[in-house]
């Protein structure tokens, strides 16, 4: 299945006003301004879709830039899965971002753009993330795709005598609540008139279509704390007909088994073959955390069940040595701030309860050679 979308030119779109929608006894049309002073246009079935759009949380959008984020062998391997590529793992990346996450997801990212160094050529990617296509059966995602590539593509433009050559880089999108409908690739069609039309097409990679083993054994194990997706629909539809107590008691058993036999011990693995580090898993470990208090947090039943303090006691069993340093760099990193801020070595020790023989070091570590 391929979703279409059409660009006009400013000079075909002069006319038409800042957001044009046209009814027809099929389809409703709408016309949005987008990159390059241009409308896109988009065809759907549903005049509700198109209309209302649905908010979407940027959780998704966080998870997936801070798995971007881990070791260079985890994202070189999540590259390499998801592009069907077989970079060394010990090549270069560099990310073509201005901001950053943490561990807590408190930052934002403009956008998911990289390149990794190797064999003496720079290769680029783009990962988008779509989380509610189920809903809305909208794929403008296509859209920002190209906004973000087109961006991308300018910074390393070629001028030659005649011409100006734009390299994008190679994009996915990841579906995380895909239907049967979900298409297998996305295309914008760019329509220059008297110039001709050139279609720019974007794959999908649909997560939850794989099972666990599969997204491992394809390099693609640092996706798993999304897998906790898996049993959305079916939470959801049980929470809509009503609590049964029975009903909800079954889900949160399934919960607890995707969770510690399914994902804990995917991530566990994935660790195991050698294609991420402990501390890789840690933070992988953590963002399934993170997720299930999103997704199912509120639900009291759950909590009743002791999913998210099963969920607490396996961590920590399986991460005391990645938490315990985790915690560690944090007080380390809060002491240099307040040593750059003229605080005694003795006042900062008591503030963040390091012992001042190692708030000592850290300052003779600080001041220049």
């Amino acid at each position: 299945m391929l979703v279409h979308f059409r660009y006009y030119s400013k000079t075909q779109a002069t006319n038409f006003p800042r957001r044009h929608i046209e009814n027809t006894a099929h389809r409703v049309i709408i016309m949005e301004k987008v990159a390059l002073g241009g409308f896109a246009l988009q065809e759907n079935t549903d005049t509700t879709t198109v209309l209302k759009k649905e908010e979407i949380s940027h959780i998704y959008d966080k998870i997936l830039k801070r798995i971007l984020m881990l070791s260079s062998i985890a994202v070189i391997n999540l590259i390499n899965g998801l592009f069907k590529t077989n970079f060394p793992l010990d090549s270069k990346i560099v990310y073509n971002w201005t901001e950053g996450v943490d561990d807590d997801l408190g930052k934002t990212i403009s956008d998911t753009i990289l390149t990794i160094h190797a064999n003496g050529e720079a290769h680029r990617f783009h990962i988008e993330i779509e989380s509610a296509y189920r809903h809305t059966n909208d794929f403008s995602i296509v859209l920002r795709v190209f906004d973000y590539g087109y961006r991308d593509a300018l910074k390393y433009r070629e001028t030659g005598k005649d011409k100006i050559k734009l390299k994008f880089p190679k994009p996915k999108i990841i579906l995380l609540d895909n239907n049967s409908n979900s298409p297998d690739e996305v295309t914008l069609e760019l329509d220059f008139g008297d110039s001709g039309t050139i279609n720019f097409t974007v794959p999908t990679l649909k997560v939850l279509d794989y099972n666990i083993d599969e997204l491992n054994a394809q390099r693609m194990g640092t996706l798993l704390p999304l897998y906790l997706l898996k049993l959305r629909q079916q939470i959801e539809k049980a929470v809509a007909q009503g609590k049964d107590v029975d009903a909800m008691r079954k889900n949160a058993q399934a919960l607890k088994n995707l969770i510690n036999d399914g994902i804990l011990k995917g991530i566990t693995e994935y660790e195991k073959a050698g294609n991420i580090d402990s501390y890789d898993a840690y933070v992988l470990a953590g963002l399934v955390k993170k997720l299930y208090n999103h997704l199912y947090g509120d639900i009291k039943e759950f909590e009743d069940e002791g999913v998210r303090s099963a969920l607490d006691n396996m961590l920590l069993v399986e991460y005391e040595a990645e938490i315990l340093t985790a915690r560690l760099n944090d007080k380390l990193e809060i002491a240099a701030n307040l040593l750059g801020m003229g605080m005694s070595p003795a006042d900062v020790a008591k503030a963040t309860q390091l012992p001042l023989s190692r708030v000592e070091k850290l300052q003779n570590e600080l001041v220049p050679a």
